[in-house]
């Protein structure tokens, strides 16, 4: 093979290589904060496989808790003040966020 043949397939190969690598998506992460005895936002709206991150700005604990489409509960437990809780969405559907420790906390995760 002729050295100019080495280096062009060389080279379609690395382009190839790397359009696959710039075009590669990532799961978003989204932040839901927990304050004023409030989920805010209120309602988001995602992509199947991101995560939301659940934050406790509120001096009180809070209690995560995810009613599937399926009305199946996910509870996430106890968060405290300045705690996290990541929760990955993989589905499409409409999701109820809760917290059981405060019955008037409601949030909404629309995945798409």
């Amino acid at each position: 093979m002729r050295y100019k043949t080495k280096v062009f397939i060389g080279a379609a190969g690395l382009m190839l290589g790397l359009s696959g690598w710039a075009t590669a998506s990532y799961a978003a992460d989204v932040v839901i904060d927990q304050l004023g005895l409030k989920f805010v936002p209120v309602t988001i709206t995602i992509n199947a496989g991101d995560s939301v991150h659940f934050e406790n700005h509120d001096p009180f604990t809070h209690d995560v808790t995810v009613v599937s489409p399926d009305g199946s509960k996910s509870d996430k437990g106890m968060q405290h003040h300045g705690e996290d809780r990541v929760v990955a969405f993989p589905k499409a559907g409409t999701y109820s966020i809760i917290c059981d420790m405060h019955p008037n906390m409601k949030a909404t995760v629309i995945v798409k």
